[in-house]
């Protein structure tokens, strides 16, 4: 019997992919000192948790996928899709924008409605009280809102309109940065920053310099390091004015998640990834300053900062929420199906003729829940660890 309770509690630590070798993965340049205080926010709060451990999440998925009936299409997916990283832009017209941009490639749409899933199931059970069927009602308006995007691209959402007028694009300075002696510089101590040394940042100096001239030129203010490794660029904006400064990204790039695990779409598709991913982000975020930058032999997607959308549930009824869930679905969807790329157009056409609408509900719904067990009993064995620096 002791024996078996051995075996037990090695398959259940075991299911999960290292904690602190997920990080390194995904954030290669990170500092320890950064990875260990990650870590320890992890085994404070399950949504952080569920953020930072994607290889876990689609490693789950990926075994489970091959028992769905749903009919499985490419698109470009974000591959990792959760609450905080849908957000958009109001100018003329209001449209869509991707954070982490670095993530995106080719790969099953499913996959970003699972994580898009878990993460709304996780805010419901923390932030409301409804009944299973509540959340499943919920859950499912996600899903419809997604398909209803899908067959109809010039359809709008008054739950989006009205969070995007409380968003503008400088709002993400405020967080970031600061005013001192009449300048704008970044704000260390409050986002957590560090300047980088003197030849990284003559490096990074030079290489975003020399990608700008082949677009407006855009003067360089300051330039730091985030707790993930990531260089922050400050940018003049289109005038001497502080107020419309503009922060880019410089972002290690990676193996996306889906190919670490399917080597199939790996050989299918990375190579069209490798070639287009910039492209389709500026069309993504109608931004013609995207691009791949070499520092020091590593390969860096540079991309705008854009700050999240405020979008939230107008109270805790169910009605609130299922508006809340369907405009996560028109969000989604208008990643998938935007008509300025040709692969997500032909996935729009595609999925609109082909694709089962309830058994994606039936299917997705269930995995989600399914996991959700899995991700509490490996985040409470996770927390249950002992971490020096935690203590």
């Amino acid at each position: 019997m002791k024996s078996l309770l051995v075996l037990l509690t090695t398959l259940t630590l075991g299911f999960a992919l290292d904690e602190s070798q997920q990080l390194k993965d995904i954030y290669p340049l990170q500092r320890d000192a950064d990875t260990r205080e990650l870590l320890c926010n992890m085994q404070e709060n399950i949504k952080a948790y569920l953020h930072q451990t994607p290889l876990s999440s689609y490693d789950y998925f990926h075994k489970k996928r091959q028992s769905l009936e749903s009919q499985s299409m490419i698109t470009w997916i974000h591959g990792d899709v959760f609450l905080d990283k849908l957000t958009a832009n109001k100018t003329s017209t209001s449209h869509p924008l991707l954070k982490g941009e670095q993530d995106v490639h080719l790969g099953d749409y499913r996959y970003d409605l699972f994580t898009l899933l878990s993460d709304l199931l996780l805010q419901m059970q923390e932030d409301a009280d409804f009944s299973g069927s509540k959340e499943k009602a919920i859950l499912n308006t996600l899903i419809d809102g997604y398909f209803d995007k899908l067959k109809n691209p010039q359809m709008r959402c008054a739950c989006i309109d009205e969070a995007l007028s409380h968003v503008k694009q400088s709002d993400i300075l405020i967080p970031y940065t600061h005013i001192e002696r009449s300048k704008r510089l970044f704000h260390l101590e409050a986002m957590n920053l560090r300047h980088p040394n003197k030849t990284e940042s003559a490096s990074v100096r030079a290489k975003v310099n020399a990608h700008f001239k082949n677009t407006t030129p855009m003067p360089i203010k300051d330039i730091a390091v985030d707790a993930f490794g990531n260089y922050l660029v400050l940018c003049e904006g289109n005038s001497k004015s502080l107020h419309d400064d503009t922060i880019y990204t410089l972002s290690a790039k990676t193996l996306p998640l889906s190919y670490r695990f399917d080597n199939l779409l790996k050989r299918t598709y990375i190579q069209e990834c490798q070639k287009h991913q910039d492209e389709t982000i500026a069309r993504f975020n109608r931004n013609d300053k995207v691009g791949e930058i070499t520092l020091d032999g590593k390969q860096f997607l540079l991309s705008q900062l854009n700050p999240s959308l405020a979008l939230k549930p107008q109270s805790d009824k169910t009605r609130a929420y299922k508006n809340y869930a369907a405009a996560l679905g028109y969000m989604l969807a208008s990643f998938h199906a935007n008509p300025a790329v040709e692969t997500c157009e032909s996935f729009s056409q595609n999925a609109n003729r082909q694709v089962n609408r309830r058994l994606v509900q039936v299917e997705l719904v269930e995995m989600v829940y399914r996991y959700n067990e899995t991700l509490e009993r490996r985040w409470e064995n996770f927390s249950s660890k002992s971490l020096v620096s935690c203590n």
